[in-house]
């Protein structure tokens, strides 16, 4: 324990009286856990250079005013000011005595930095109930601020306190060293001063003076070659007379040599630049943080630019100096969260419409089933209901898209080896690709294994390969698909977050189809987005697409070239499983149509087209709108029934919770699981459970029928 310790002065509000002990508990505390918390930050911190100062603020002994009215509170933060011993932390209650709003200590916390600017406020709370957003613009400013969720830890909040201390004692000491060194600056000057005019009296330093100015350039020609800021200087004229490595490749030079002689006004406007820098540079000494996209290589480079000018006695300029940072790989990671985030809050409105839809579904392509199996062949009424039948199946395919891109449809991954559903794929394609469209098919890698679902994978082909030809169809071209090993140095990898780039194969559709117009390549991810005609397509392809890669734990990246091409990269990540053969199976026969089903769904809609079809094949069946009135009737006639039918979403009790009970009762029944959508619903988890099988909504007679003959059979 360091010999000097402090105490520091702690404020606690809180309505409840139990919290109040627990901050006073938790934070007087001495002897051993104090050294523990000291040599925990000796450690995170990792500041070799201020031991003094973590000596000091590593130990603190904690003395915590606890209080339960927001008035008191102020009256002890304004007094302690006045008084010359502030708090260093407040720890305060979002709800305090408001639980309705949630806004009480909010106010309190602004009322408080109102009182004290320096003290570091900790706002708590068990519930969000006020957005972050709101605090944040309320309790300003926000490196004073922390949000902790209840219930905490001890250890967390002795560590919070901990660092908000060794924060506080830090910046008391940089503004400490602040004067100290503005002091040392004032006295080095004069010295300099002194210097100077004894320099001018003693010639003989003259050599020393060289030294420390040659010792002095070195430096400074160290810092200035080795800044990843690409920095340059050039006379008025824009002359560039001298830059370091980072400016020379920013603008596609090999060397800063290469660059001597070249006019940065020209190389700057010769980038595309929206404004030329001449007129940037118009009458101002100085531009600071510009934002600005250039563009090398066909592709976009977003700089972070400042310029310095130094003008002669008429104004003209003499000189420029420039500071550019590429900030092109921060924005492309922010866009990837932006579109990651959009994708994910957009997927789970999706799943929800899903549901609806196919419970919708259910019923139109149910009865349509039911009336053209009655209809006289080749009729009217026959071929009506069978549009009917075909447009609900194309709405029950959009619906199925929807459920992939929210991350809602049944997902089977197991090894697989890539070329051979590639090659299946395209020539699936073949038949639908514009006859003056030429495939090529690359399979450069023998190291294709996968862990992924081979329905996806093709899924991600029709889409991509399905949007290429689209793009050729009036002029013919090229559909070039490749399936390569990643290599270190290749032009486009995965993010360095994944991994290294040698552990995924990349997948990659070109077409030569004239590329995607800039304005709406930030789009084309976008759910229901498209640029086709109406009636060519839903707007799914490549929000599907980028959900599934996501899913699979790959990455999705676009190269665009307006005018010549687009290709879409996908990397996938390799696995050393082999893909196991899957034995063929016979279909099973229709042979069990008899017995009594209990077919169990909130929608009675559903559960009347469900008796019907059922009972057109010879079953007799009973049929509940409630989950707990199937369980109570279940109990007094599990031995009636032979196949248990039950939806999965439905209130009160899910189909899951129905058919654990109905397996405890009589176990081994056979039980078939509906649904319109799940995440929670998995084959390893049904089969865990005991349930004989899953069905997705909107249910098909066929479909229906089979899986039933299944269970009956004991498959």
């Amino acid at each position: 324990m360091a010999a000097d310790t402090r105490r520091i002065r702690v404020l606690a509000v809180d309505h409840d009286e139990n919290m109040l002990t627990r901050y006073r508990d938790v934070l007087c505390f001495e002897g051993e856990e104090a050294a523990e918390l000291e040599a925990l930050f000796n450690d995170d911190l990792h500041l070799p250079s201020q031991e003094d100062i973590l000596a000091e603020a590593s130990n603190p002994i904690y003395e915590v005013a606890c209080l339960s009215d927001p008035e008191d509170a102020l009256t002890a933060v304004s007094q302690a000011s006045k008084q010359d011993n502030p708090f260093a932390i407040a720890l305060i209650d979002v709800h305090l005595n408001d639980e309705a709003r949630g806004m009480a200590g909010v106010d309190l916390a602004s009322a408080i930095r109102d009182l004290d600017e320096k003290i570091e406020i900790v706002l708590l709370s068990s519930q969000v109930s006020v957005p972050l957003k709101e605090i944040n613009k309320r309790v300003l400013p926000t490196e004073k601020l922390l949000y902790v969720q209840k219930p905490f830890q001890s250890a967390e909040l002795k560590q919070i306190a901990a660092s908000l201390c060794s924060k506080r004692d830090l910046e008391t000491r940089l503004h400490e060293l602040n004067q100290t060194l503005a002091t040392k600056v004032e006295a080095r000057t004069a010295e300099l001063n002194a210097a100077n005019r004894r320099l001018r009296l003693d010639i003989s330093k003259r050599a020393a003076v060289l030294r420390e100015l040659q010792a002095s350039e070195q430096r400074y020609r160290m810092l200035f070659e080795k800044d990843i800021t690409g920095n340059f200087a050039s006379d008025g004229d824009g002359l560039i007379l001298d830059c370091n490595v980072a400016f020379a490749e920013l603008f596609g030079f090999n060397s800063p040599q290469d660059v001597h002689g070249a006019n940065i006004f020209e190389l700057w406007d010769a980038m595309g630049a929206p404004e030329p820098l001449a007129e940037l540079l118009r009458g101002q000494d100085r531009v600071t943080n510009k934002e600005v996209t250039l563009r090398r290589g066909g592709l976009d480079q977003h700089l972070l630019a400042n310029f310095d000018t130094v003008r002669g006695e008429s104004g003209a300029l003499a000189e420029v100096r420039g500071y550019i940072f590429d900030m092109s790989e921060p924005k492309r990671l922010e866009e990837q969260l932006r579109q990651s985030q959009k994708m994910e809050a957009l997927g789970t409105l999706a799943g929800g419409i899903a549901h609806d839809f196919n419970n919708i579904l259910g019923v139109i392509l149910g009865y349509a089933e039911i009336i053209e199996s009655s209809a006289e062949p080749d009729s009217g009424l026959e071929r009506r209901v069978r549009e009917i039948s075909r447009a609900g199946k194309r709405a029950r395919d959009l619906v199925n898209q929807i459920l992939n891109f929210s991350r809602q449809g049944p997902q089977e991954r197991h090894p697989l080896t890539l070329a051979p559903l590639i090659k299946e794929a395209l020539k699936l394609l073949r038949s639908s690709v514009p006859t003056n469209v030429e495939i090529i098919s690359r399979i450069e890698t023998d190291q294709d294994n996968v862990l992924a679902d081979p329905t996806q994978v093709h899924q991600i082909m029709l889409n991509l390969c399905g949007n290429a030809s689209h793009a050729m169809r009036e002029k013919g071209g090229t559909l070039t698909v490749t399936l390569a090993d990643v290599k270190a140095g290749d032009p486009v990898v995965p993010p360095a977050d994944l991994g290294q780039p040698e552990r995924f194969v990349r997948l990659t559709v070109a077409d030569t189809g004239g590329g995607i117009a800039p304005e709406v390549v930030e789009r084309i991810f976008d759910p229901f987005f498209t640029t086709k005609k109406q009636g060519e397509g839903t707007g799914m392809g490549l929000a599907m697409v980028h959900g599934i890669v996501k899913r699979h734990d790959g990455h999705l990246e676009l190269v665009n070239e307006p005018g010549t091409g687009a290709a879409f990269h996908v990397f996938l990540p390799k696995t050393a499983m082999v893909e196991r053969p899957v034995a063929e199976s016979a279909a099973a026969e229709l042979v069990f149509l008899q017995g009594r089903i209990l077919f169990v769904d909130d929608e009675k809609p559903l559960t009347d087209i469900g008796r019907e079809m059922l009972e057109s094949f010879g079953f007799e069946v009973v049929t509940r709108t409630s989950s707990v009135e199937a369980l109570e009737m279940f109990k007094h006639r599990a031995r009636d029934f032979d196949l248990v039918i039950t939806d999965q979403t439905m209130p009160n009790m899910t189909g899951l919770e129905l058919a654990r009970e109905i397996l405890q009762i009589r176990p081994g029944m056979p039980i078939i699981l509906c649904t319109g959508f799940s995440d929670a619903v998995s084959y390893d988890r049904l089969r865990d459970i005991g349930i004989g099988d899953f069905i997705m909504k909107p249910i098909l007679k066929h479909d229906l029928i089979r899986s039933i003959s299944r269970q009956l059979a004991g498959e």
